[in-house]
């Protein structure tokens, strides 16, 4: 493993390059020896985070030395990995130089893998523990038995006779004549697990070290050729060097040195600022079109969250767009906060109004900010819109997936799916599941396509501002449009927009017509319904064609004028109001006193005909006010016949008493204010470090002293971090086990120690929570929120 005195030996410039290499264990508080560093560069999370940076060859060789023990001569790796020629070897040699330069091998002679890699591995190519893994255990009667077995005369100390055993079954020709020599059912078995599966494990397990071996199971084990697996709760499994020779001498490990080639062609800058702009216009006029439809009537969401995908089906529809585009139109609208999603529906938020009266460049700019932060890939799935879920490595894999394209920045992609493979190829572990990733690589890829970040498959002046971190992507966009104030009105009664309706043009031809097409030109058509809901929104005949002749691009067609003429005439003819209840009497002199009483203008009294009065209040509040006021109403049902009223006696439903002290939904503390976590320069704290002793006393601060003495699975520098979190306000991401056994990785906030516990505020649980110091087993920095 790594120690100081190999830190050491790599002198200024090449511990200088390491630290640049794994950024990782830099962070604050920084190392103050390299017996410090070396002990953070050996952590998990540190050795995971290097692993991820690695390409598919140089992790396929790493792979190919776990499934060798961590360790093994160049001629017997070379040999698994299949590089029998001079150019094979070299790749070898630069995959290895990769993991050395990273400190994950250590030794020229013999390539080591350093014990957190190999760790990450835990059947690597599909093989099970080393041999001497599953016997170091065992008992001497049991080896001396085996050794019987494996035609062995045993001899000496149980030492020396798992050596012989170990000898044996690392011998790959000795194997091949022991399976050769087995019965029939022990072959078949033995060569099924050796090709990576398991084997149910004998139900007499462990009395199959005897001489007595029956089933095919009882005669591999009493051999040698079958262990139970380290893995919880694994079955039986052939050790990695007898699996290896039972492979055959054909047998190569996984080694794809030579990266995916990506077909490219030469690109018409003309063409692709053409195709983006014509792409970015449709998505920003079809966000438009969802948020105004969701204005007006907000859209369902399913119980579990998102948009189902009947509803999604019947948006489209409407809206006139495809699928995909509405899919990806749904989530760009909720991470850009245009479209919130509760309450059991999508409704635009307070945000849209002020992103509608902008210029459709700056409305788009919105829309490829909140796409590039967005944590998942819509066009992935194919049910419900989720626009809340988060697909690990989504972020980083589409950065990835537009830098790779724009090589050089002049070409097309021929085919998505061949650059899919060469993002993966890059980094396989860097972007969440790897089984996932290729296919959210493409969905990535369309996505650019549908906002204009690519245009005829090459990369466009947005995407390039994107990859260089850009927020404000107004100026690079292009001319995508402008916002239109005026409409062509024709003598067809109809209305055309070539582009995007400004928020007022578009409310008047919404309330005044019925929208007809979308897309780059937009029609509406003007009716006698559609002119009729426009006067019962409020307009005249007048007001109407004054705000059609402001919105209008030429004179008001003369259709136009008579129809909104003749349906003015009709409108109002019949009159209808609501009524709450009915006064009736025969005694017209009495209504006639109700009607001008002041005591009950409350009511809303007003005479429909001179024996019948209408009421704006409900029944139940005109009776007693009439009475209050001297008279004597009779409240009679439908037919007329009077309502006998009978008291009602109240009951309180028997229900559980009040608890004044019902416990209450624990409420997030006051942030304290939070230092800002600085790194220092690798060169500077190299220096330091070659300057200071290898192993350097630590300041004991109260909060590191108290981790020290409850956290006691953590490492050093483990509780240097998180004692360092805890004094300056910062996250930490730690590793828990809780009380029922079960482990999860909480980053947690706003941290205070108190005993043997930390209070602090979960972002995982999204409230705050305890933590026992005892059960925390490891501390990495966390990320900001």
């Amino acid at each position: 493993m790594v120690t100081a005195a190999w830190l050491r030996r790599l002198g200024e410039d090449g511990l200088t390059d390491l630290l640049r290499r794994r950024p990782e264990v830099l962070a604050v508080p920084p190392p103050v020896s390299l017996g410090e560093l070396a002990e953070r560069l050996a952590t998990p999370a540190a050795t995971v985070a290097a692993l991820r940076r690695l390409d598919r060859p140089t992790l396929q060789v790493a792979e190919a030395l776990a499934a060798l023990g961590g360790q093994a001569e160049r001629p017997v790796l070379d040999q698994l990995l299949g590089a029998g020629t001079a150019s094979g070897r070299a790749d070898v040699t630069r995959a290895l130089d990769t993991l050395r330069a990273n400190a994950l091998v250590l030794d020229d002679a013999a390539p080591q893998l350093v014990p957190a890699a190999a760790a990450a591995w835990p059947r690597p190519l599909g093989l099970g523990d080393p041999v001497a893994a599953g016997l170091v255990y065992r008992t001497a009667d049991q080896l001396r038995t085996m050794a019987r077995h494996l035609g062995i005369r045993p001899a000496g100390r149980k030492a020396d006779i798992l050596d012989q055993v170990l000898a044996c079954l690392r011998d790959g020709e000795r194997i091949l004549a022991l399976v050769a020599g087995a019965p029939a059912g022990v072959r078949d078995l033995l060569e099924k697990a050796a090709a990576g599966g398991e084997v149910e494990p004998d139900p007499f397990y462990y009395s199959s070290y005897g001489s007595r071996s029956q089933r095919p199971q009882e005669w591999a084990i009493a051999h040698g050729l079958l262990v139970r697996s380290s893995a919880w709760g694994g079955g039986l499994v052939v050790p990695a060097e007898v699996a290896l020779a039972l492979r055959g001498s054909g047998y190569a490990a996984p080694f794809d040195s030579v990266p995916p080639s990506v077909g490219r062609s030469a690109a018409d800058p003309v063409t692709t600022a053409r195709a983006a702009a014509a792409a970015g216009a449709a998505m920003v006029r079809m966000v438009a079109d969802l948020l105004e439809a969701a204005g007006k009537k907000p859209v369902p969401t399913l119980r579990t969250g998102g948009v189902g995908l009947r509803e999604l089906k019947r948006l489209a529809k409407v809206l006139g767009c495809a699928e995909p585009d509405l899919r990806l139109g749904f989530s760009v609208a909720v991470h850009a906060g245009l479209l919130s999603l509760g309450d059991g529906q999508a409704a635009p938020t307070a945000g849209y109004d002020e992103w509608r009266g902008r210029e459709p460049a700056s409305q788009l700019s919105t829309l490829l900010s909140a796409w590039w932060r967005s944590p998942s890939a819509p066009l992935t799935a194919s049910g419900a819109v989720k626009p809340d879920e988060v697909h690990a490595g989504t972020v980083e894999l589409r950065a990835a997936v537009i830098a790779a394209a724009s090589e050089p920045e002049t070409a097309t992609v021929d085919d998505p799916r061949a650059l899919a493979d060469l993002v993966t190829w890059r980094q396989p572990l860097a972007f969440g599941d790897p089984e996932t990733a290729p296919d959210r690589a493409v969905a990535c890829w369309q996505e650019a396509a549908l906002l204009g970040v690519t245009g005829a498959g090459a990369v466009t002046a947005a995407g390039h501002a994107l990859l260089g971190g850009a927020d404000d992507l107004t100026g690079v966009l292009g001319d995508i449009g402008t916002t239109q104030h005026h409409a062509r009105l024709q003598a067809d009664l109809t209305a055309v927009v070539t582009g995007s309706p400004d928020s007022a043009l578009s409310a008047l031809l919404d309330l005044a017509a019925d929208p007809e097409t979308r897309g780059a030109a937009r029609t509406w058509r003007f009716s006698p319904a559609t002119v009729r809901r426009a006067f019962d929104a409020g307009h005249t005949a007048s007001s109407l064609l004054d705000a059609l002749a402001d919105i209008a691009a030429g004179e008001l067609p003369q259709p136009l004028r008579y129809l909104v003429a003749d349906v003015a005439r009709r409108h109002g003819s019949v009159r209808a109001s609501a009524v709450a209840c009915c006064l009736r009497s025969e005694d017209t002199a009495l209504l006639n006193e109700i009607v001008a009483d002041r005591r009950l203008r409350a009511l809303g009294l007003r005479q429909l005909a001179p024996t019948v009065l209408a009421a704006a209040a409900p029944l139940q509040d005109v009776l007693p006010a009439l009475r209050n006021a001297g008279y004597a109403p009779v409240a009679e049902a439908d037919d007329g016949t009077p309502i006998v009223e009978r008291a009602i006696d109240h009951r309180a439903s028997a229900g559980p008493p009040h608890r004044a002290h019902a416990r209450r939904p624990a409420k997030r503390r006051a942030a304290k204010p939070r230092q800002a976590a600085a790194r220092r320069e690798p060169a500077d704290l190299v220096r330091k470090l070659l300057a200071a002793p290898d192993e350097t006393l630590i300041p004991l601060t109260p909060s590191l002293e108290a981790v020290r003495l409850s956290a006691t699975n953590l490492t050093t520098s483990e509780a240097r971090i998180l004692a360092h979190a805890i004094d300056h306000r910062q996250s930490v991401t730690i590793s828990y086990i809780n009380r029922d056994g079960n482990p999860s990785n909480r980053t947690i906030d706003n941290i205070e120690l108190t005993g043997g516990s930390l209070l602090a505020w979960c972002r995982l649980r999204e409230d705050e929570r305890w933590f026992n110091l005892k059960r925390i087993v490891a501390v990495e920095p966390g990320n900001p929120a």
